[in-house]
């Protein structure tokens, strides 16, 4: 039985959130946003700085990662979408929730992601 339940949004068709087991990998405070070029996951389109507008919301914690892209659980200026598979692999939370989760979380800890 969970200890406790939060609503979320997952990775939408063609992004889905990878399953399995992972580990806590980063942990950021108050996180900065890269917008990647779909054609080249190295080429930064845009920078978003930590603030209201920021895709990322007030947390980071990245459970997952490969060649260009990282998938993490973090928080979200848009709740209205939990819920739903909208993402793009990651696993949004509102941000209240997901600063409660980074407060219970190290580096190292098991992520584990059903489908």
């Amino acid at each position: 039985t969970p200890v406790e339940s939060f609503p979320i949004a997952v990775g939408r068709a063609g992004h889905e959130t990878p399953t399995g087991r992972f580990q806590v990998e980063e942990m950021i405070e108050h996180p900065d946003y890269q917008q990647v070029d779909p054609q080249d996951r190295w080429r930064v389109l845009e920078l978003i700085p930590p603030g209201p507008a920021n895709p990322l919301g007030e947390r980071w914690i990245g459970f997952a990662h490969g060649d260009g892209w990282t998938v993490g659980i973090h928080g979200t200026p848009h709740p209205e979408l939990l819920g739903r598979a909208v993402s793009g692999g990651c696993i949004r939370m509102r941000n209240a929730d997901v600063i409660r989760v980074y407060g219970r979380v190290r580096l190292g800890t098991t992520v584990v992601v059903h489908p």
